[in-house]
């Protein structure tokens, strides 16, 4: 298991980057296959325990970027602010279910301002969270064209030194 450093994350850092991306890429899968086919009575408890999951994992990174002594940094203050757009709204889209679910009862079926505020902004944090993401890739891409290796430091391996010319 390799530590993170100032130029790469390490095994914690990178399995937690990647199970969240794999994990919200299957939260709009699934809002989007019962949008188009219907289903819901299977898709949403599943749709509700992953959310449920990636809330969990969300604080877990947060943790563990805070006790990482060595991590890369971002160099600017853009970087900086779409990664903390990121987490807000990573915490944000699911808070609003969890409390629009608390408000319906266990029924489901209370109408109240809690249930309408989270029918109206669950979804609406949600595809501008998949915008978030949408430039979070380009913008990896775009560096990575430019030549600086971003992506190398999340998804590529380290060159060992004794490897090295």
């Amino acid at each position: 298991m390799t530590p993170d450093t100032p130029s790469h994350y390490g095994t914690i850092s990178r399995a937690l980057h990647w199970s969240m991306a794999i994990a919200i890429a299957c939260m709009y899968l699934l809002a989007l296959a019962w949008r188009l086919f219907g289903h819901t009575e299977t898709l949403i408890p599943v749709h509700k325990a992953l959310g449920t999951l990636l809330l969990i994992l969300v604080f877990a990174r947060i943790l563990w970027a805070v006790a990482a002594e060595q991590r890369p940094r971002a160099t600017s203050l853009a970087a900086r602010l779409g990664h903390l757009a990121l987490y807000l709204l990573m915490l944000t889209v699911p808070t609003i279910a969890l409390i629009r679910d608390a408000a319906a009862g266990r029924d489901g079926s209370a109408e109240n301002v809690a249930t309408r505020f989270g029918d109206l902004w669950h979804s609406r944090a949600a595809w501008l969270l998949l915008l978030l993401i949408a430039g979070h890739i380009l913008m990896t891409a775009i560096h990575q064209y430019r030549g600086e290796k971003i992506l190398q430091r999340m998804a590529g391996r380290r060159a060992h030194p004794e490897n090295t010319p």
